[in-house]
């Protein structure tokens, strides 16, 4: 201290501005680098910033009075040695007496408080001062005293409860859902709490008797969160006043209305709105009991959803559409018109991805949507990223390994993401792991009760372990919760095609079709589900006039991509159940006439649907032709889907059945051994068995096919149930092995009993054999 005082004491003015302003800036730094290491509020670096700028105008002024004084005394103490110099007689010493010049001054009393050593000392007590008031801020939040409380502290709110957000309140409508949804991004990033899902939302409402579809104001969230059992409630507003916004938001406790916290920020115009949601957002996070270092390593909301509030408008429209209205086709039209206003917005590309895909149509714009969210990354929040990667991993490759680990690292940061929970089943199902499928759709609806997808989901995995009852117990739950919900109708209708209960399905299937009744996807949709369902019960007149209204609803929305895959479902199906070769090329030809291949995306191109149907009317060439032209213009890495992984193998399979090349059929059918088409290449494998005089083998494929519980049947049902069961009442027959034949038989003039004329001497010749058997053996 004394060194650095006497060193003070040489310097001129600028020399301590210098080293106050050098000094000055590694304080702050200290500061910065203790704040973020150690969560401190934000408010003590700008304090800090203040302290210097306070002790600015001492230094300064300590420096002019020390540096001054210091002057003076020098210059008083020379001319004292002159004067006295001067009185000496020549020869003699000079005497050295000491002696005081008359123009020195006494110091005052600005010289005994303006020092070096005060000025660092009062440095230093400010410092600790406010290391104290961090101090205490830091304890008095953690131990929910006084303002800097929070309310996981405090024990008004549990930490992970769920909370519900009530619709920002202003005087526009579209303002108001875009202002929720970003405010609900933001919240969505915290991991104190978790927010209530839309669906759940919708679902309680319905349960409340009010409209689903309607705002959620805050005296209806407050009356549905208590009636659920929800904490606290978010409420927000947004005030436009002169030209600027006023926004604010409060956490209200549910049953008394009381407001918890609450705090306002300012726009100066629209386009700050969302930078003022970001910050309005993390000032209730804090509040609430957030750490400061999560919060601090979020994006800023603009960041991870889009600056563009028109582009968030629409988003929040389409959510409104998927998550309460379940108007699919609307939804899809948003999100388009959300990427054109923003064309790196990942989050609004990766849900058009998603619904493109449970739609199962336009492979190319998924592909499309999922590339441009896996390019725009660093636009979505951390967990966000890791699911958008896992989806884009599914749908470009796949690579279902990769794929399940970066589901895996979302739910490292979040143990309850629902989506990641649930596309992991997805993958494991594709990779024939029933089991560990059916335990992450059980977590997935643990996190989330509200999307109907994950209940449709388990119930799936639940019954193709073989619990049918559970499964249906399941879906009961799921439509007692999303009644107008068309897809839980459909699940329902899988499961009875699966378990032989073809009215049923009809039944669910028109259901489906009733809550769309606007939707041309969903008539399609409808009318190839239930012209399967003919199908397979051998009324093939009737399937070829569902197959029509399919094909209309497919022109009708100009799906050229769709028409194909259905005009090639009805030619296969005239081969292989009909056994009208002629009639199915001539449907295959016909079509393509209409749809050139070269009119379509090279991704929409159905090349496998038109290979295989080809190859099943007995034109192998033609179907080679496909198969080449597939090869070369679809990028290899795009050339299998978690669908069906493999589907050049699964047609090399049945041209070399076509060309009665059964090894080979052989070969490649054990190949096709992964995806979610589980039977897919089941019957073929039989067959080419079969015909290769390979007995053993055949049955036991045939039963593998005709006993398997997939949900997915109504796909591969209408060609080959029939023929599996016709077959192996035969070769069950030939092995005398009455029991045995006696079942297939039965099963098979059950199910085409109301067949059509044509196909009925089948139907009467297994039944003579049957009643035969039964006179034989008794």
């Amino acid at each position: 201290m004394k060194k650095l005082i006497r060193e003070a004491h040489r310097r001129s003015l600028w020399q301590v501005l210098g080293i106050y302003l050098v000094g000055s800036w590694i304080s702050l730094q200290v500061v910065d680098v203790l704040a973020q290491n150690m969560t401190l509020p934000e408010w003590v670096f700008p304090f800090a910033i203040v302290l210097l700028v306070i002790g600015f105008p001492i230094v300064m002024a300590t420096a002019f009075v020390q540096e001054g004084l210091g002057g003076q005394q020098a210059t008083a103490g020379a001319a004292a040695v002159v004067a006295e110099s001067s009185a000496e007689p020549e020869g003699e010493e000079p005497r050295l007496e000491p002696s005081i010049a008359p123009a020195t001054e006494v110091p005052g009393a600005h010289h005994r408080l303006l020092t070096w050593r005060n000025a660092l000392l009062g440095g230093a007590a400010a410092f600790t001062l406010l290391g104290l008031v961090t101090a205490g801020w830091i304890v008095t939040r953690s131990l929910g005293i006084g303002p800097a409380a929070t309310l996981v502290a405090q024990g008004l709110l549990d930490e992970r409860a769920p909370i519900l957000l009530a619709e920002f309140e202003t005087g526009d409508s579209l303002l108001s859902r875009a202002a929720t949804e970003a405010f609900r991004v933001d919240l969505d990033q915290s991991p104190t709490v978790r927010l209530v899902e839309p669906g759940f939302v919708a679902a309680a409402l319905r349960r409340m008797a009010l409209e689903s579809s309607g705002s959620l104001g805050v005296d209806v969230a407050r009356e549905l969160a208590v009636r659920e059992g929800i904490q606290a409630v978010v409420a927000g507003d947004i005030v436009a006043v002169g030209g600027g916004y006023v926004l604010s938001a409060r956490v209200i406790a549910p049953g008394d209305g009381a407001v918890l916290v609450s705090h306002r920020e300012t726009a100066a115009d629209s386009s700050k709105i969302i930078g003022a949601i970001d910050d309005l957002s993390r000032r209730l996070r804090e509040r609430m009991g957030e750490s400061l270092a999560s919060i601090r390593a979020d994006p800023p909301l603009e960041r991870v959803t889009t600056p563009n509030l028109e582009a968030l408008r629409k988003y929040s429209q389409a959510m409104q559409a998927i998550h309460v209205e379940g108007d699919m086709d609307r939804a899809i039209a948003l999100l388009d018109e959300t990427v054109a206003l923003d064309t790196a917005f990942a989050m609004a590309y990766r849900k058009l991805a998603v619904e493109l895909s449970n739609r199962g149509e336009e492979r190319a714009r998924e592909v499309s949507a999922i590339t441009k969210a896996f390019e725009n990354r660093d636009r979505l929040t951390e967990t966000e990223r890791y699911v958008t990667m896992g989806s884009y991993y599914t749908t470009v490759g796949p690579d279902l390994n990769r794929a399940v680990a970066a589901y895996e690292n979302a739910l490292a940061i979040d143990p309850n993401e629902g989506t990641a929970l649930n596309n992991i089943g997805v993958a494991q199902s594709a990779l024939r792991d029933p089991t560990g499928a059916e335990r992450s759709f059980r977590r997935a609806l643990e996190s989330d009760s509200s999307t109907a997808l994950f209940w449709g989901n388990l119930a799936d995995a639940v019954f193709e372990l073989g619990d049918a009852r559970a499964a249906r117990e399941l879906l009961a739950n799921a439509e007692s919760r999303f009644p107008d919900n068309p897809f839980v109708d459909t699940r329902v209708a899988y499961i009875a095609v699966t378990e032989g209960e073809y009215d049923e399905a009809r039944e669910r299937f028109e259901a489906a079709r009733r809550k769309e009744p606007g939707s041309p996807a969903r008539r399609a949709a409808v009318e190839i589900r239930l012209a399967s369902i003919d199908a397979i019960e051998g009324k093939l007149r009737a399937a070829r006039t569902h197959n029509a209204e399919a094909l209309d609803a497919d022109l009708d929305r100009g799906q050229g991509a769709e028409y194909l895959s259905n005009a090639a479902w009805l030619a296969t199906l005239e081969s292989s159940v009909s056994g009208d070769a002629q009639t199915a090329t001539a449907t295959l030809d016909a079509a393509l006439a209409r749809f050139p291949l070269d009119s379509l995306d090279v991704l929409d191109r159905p090349y496998v649907d038109l290979a295989l149907a080809y190859a099943a009317a007995g034109t192998p060439r033609r179907a080679e032709e496909l198969l080449a032209e597939y090869e070369a213009a679809v990028p290899a890495e795009l050339q299998s889907d978690v669908v069906l992984s493999d589907p050049a193998t699964l047609t090399r399979g049945h041209i070399a059945l076509a060309r009665q090349e059964h090894d080979k059929a052989i070969r490649q059918f054990r190949r096709v051994d992964e995806g979610l088409c589980w039977l897919c290449g089941v019957y073929g494998l039989a067959r080419a068995y079969d015909l290769a005089g390979q007995a053993d083998s055949a049955i036991v494929t045939y039963e593998s096919y005709a006993n398997t519980p997939w949900t997915r049947r109504w796909r591969t049902d209408p060609f080959d149930l029939a023929l599996s069961l016709e077959r192996l009442g035969q070769l069950f027959d030939e092995r005398s092995e009455w029991e045995k034949a006696a079942e297939y038989y039965a099963r098979f003039v059950e199910l085409w009993k109301d067949a059509d004329p044509e196909l009925q001497p089948r139907v009467e010749a297994a039944q003579r054999r049957l009643d035969e058997i039964f006179a034989q053996q008794g």
